[in-house]
């Protein structure tokens, strides 16, 4: 299968990045899209243009892309200014037509980040349109409106979560691992709090895991248009385990 993830900013990705490594290593195929190229993602950093922090960005995003073999493509909104447009319609239902994707992984519908909220609507909106021949007609249409999944945007934002993917000790550090691939950001987020992403992420997906009693685990909720509804086999199951801690399932 192919799973494609849609979100706003490079970086956004690391909300599901330990069960894209899991279907990675099950053999199927990833892909990564961003609406935006995260222009305005070095506040801290006197000095620096916005096209300079697109090549850092877009630098970090390609080598997190390279962990999965996988393409990048951004469709170059303007950071913290994307609205959906005709243009930026047309741009995703092409993109997506191109990455043919089976699952699409994308925002929450209510988020602290407009450019998120956004995005979310988008990709809705281009899902549906993506099989219809009649709109962008240029770029063939797809057979069947890939199905969407929502990931967990944190506590505040009514998200309530009905799939949960383990993630073992050893994916949750592979994942901190390749989140710190967008060293920027990192740096940003110290900047702001304290301690980076991949500490405050690493500690959410501990408190998401004690759902499963597990060692951690990844929430998502699916799109709930009939037509995107996902089977709780689209997402990967429980991890083997040598240990005799408790069995849990994959999906909740």
């Amino acid at each position: 299968m192919k799973y494609v993830t849609a979100f706003a900013h490079p970086d956004d990705e690391m909300r599901c990045l330990g069960t894209l490594l899991r279907l990675h290593d099950a053999g199927h195929r990833i892909g990564f899209v961003t609406v935006s190229p995260g222009d305005k993602g070095l506040p801290f950093s006197p000095g620096t243009g916005n096209p300079e922090t697109v090549d850092v960005r877009e630098l970090e995003m390609r080598a997190v892309a390279a962990r999965f073999d996988a393409d990048y493509h951004c469709l170059g909104a303007e950071d913290g200014f994307v609205y959906d447009d005709g243009a930026l319609r047309r741009q995703m239902i092409i993109t997506l037509r191109r990455f043919a994707p089976d699952i699409v992984f994308t925002h929450w519908t209510t988020d602290y980040n407009p450019d998120h909220v956004q995005t979310a609507q988008l990709v809705s909106d281009a899902c549906l349109l993506a099989p219809l021949a009649s709109f962008v007609p240029e770029e063939p249409a797809i057979a069947a409106a890939p199905r969407i999944l929502h990931v967990d945007p944190g506590s505040g934002y009514g998200f309530e979560a009905t799939h949960l993917v383990e993630l073992s000790q050893e994916l949750a550090a592979t994942k901190a691992e390749i989140m710190r691939l967008h060293r920027s950001q990192m740096e940003v987020m110290r900047t702001l709090s304290g301690s980076d992403y991949a500490d405050q992420l690493t500690r959410a997906d501990r408190v998401t895991g004690d759902r499963m009693l597990r060692h951690a685990a990844e929430g998502f909720r699916p799109c709930l248009a009939e037509r995107r509804i996902p089977w709780p086999t689209d997402l990967p199951g429980p991890l083997q385990s040598t240990t005799n801690e408790p069995s849990a399932e994959g999906a909740a």
